[in-house]
């Protein structure tokens, strides 16, 4: 079970993990479970409810490695719930479907139930997804040259970073970036590793560009001496979009602690 949790909690948070991290990460975390079960001397309140929890915390941060504490306290909100959703679509299966009933302890039959009981949590997952509006902003990429205008996503889900210095990474299709002349200088370029699900691990070809403006809704924010990497592949299915903002660059409070940043970093009223 857990490995279909984990797997649903990656999809809701767009967290991205290897195949081999995220079933490696739900056989290590029932260890624990079991392992805890069997604890002596552990009050009951904290056994049946705070110590699962943590655990669970501990693994899907292991898994989908979080970077903040905002994350965490979403994936445990999002695992009690897909935990409730769980326990009742397989207790309506095991009670009335004629070919599961009276067969919990079976093995197979839960696993069973429990697939279903993923894909029935997915779809809803992906119906609510359709109806939430994403995050778009209008964004500036100037270079020595000229300058570029794109939609971009903001994703939660991106981490990638600059392996040396730390750097937010985000992402640009490269039929975009080649209008920015100029920016494929040999010296500002960076390889950037990065990972998807279900694929091994690949470097991504990055450049740093002289600034970004990230225009908002009331301001808008500069970043000077931005790490993009940049994408052969379509970022967005439908050409929304043509870039992914990485969530460090919109988040007030870790700008302003980002000591690797430019010191010229600075906010703008829009329209300056």
């Amino acid at each position: 079970m857990n490995l279909y949790l984990y797997t649903l909690l990656a999809k809701t948070m767009k967290r991205t993990a290897t195949r081999l991290r995220v079933i490696g990460g739900s056989a290590v975390g029932a260890a624990f479970f079991v392992l805890w079960i069997f604890l002596p001397g552990v009050p009951a309140a904290i056994k049946r409810f705070l110590g699962p929890m943590a655990i669970s915390l501990a693994t899907a941060g292991g898994i989908l490695r979080f970077n903040s504490i905002g994350q965490i306290g979403k994936a445990a909100g999002y695992l009690s719930v897909y935990a409730f959703a769980f326990g009742g679509v397989m207790k309506f299966l095991f009670f009335t479907v004629p070919f599961l009933k009276g067969r919990q302890g079976g093995i197979w039959y839960i696993l069973g139930a429990g697939m279903l009981g993923y894909q029935a949590v997915s779809w809803w997952i992906g119906q609510t997804g359709k109806n939430r509006p994403a995050d778009l902003y209008k964004v500036k990429l100037r270079g020595r040259l000229n300058e570029i205008e794109l939609d971009a996503l903001m994703d939660t889900g991106n981490s990638l970073r600059e392996p040396i210095s730390g750097r937010p990474v985000s992402v640009v299709e490269e039929e975009c970036f080649q209008k920015l002349l100029g920016a494929k200088e040999p010296e500002k370029l960076r390889a950037i590793p990065y990972h998807s699900v279900g694929k091994s691990n690949g470097i991504m070809e990055g450049y740093e560009i002289p600034e970004i403006i990230i225009k908002g809704r009331e301001e808008s924010i500069r970043w000077q001496k931005v790490v993009v990497g940049v994408s052969r592949n379509r970022v967005s299915a439908n050409g929304r979009y043509q870039m992914i903002l990485h969530p460090d660059l919109l988040n007030e409070a870790i700008r302003k602690n980002l000591r690797h940043m430019e010191p010229e970093t600075m906010r703008l009223q829009e329209g300056k």
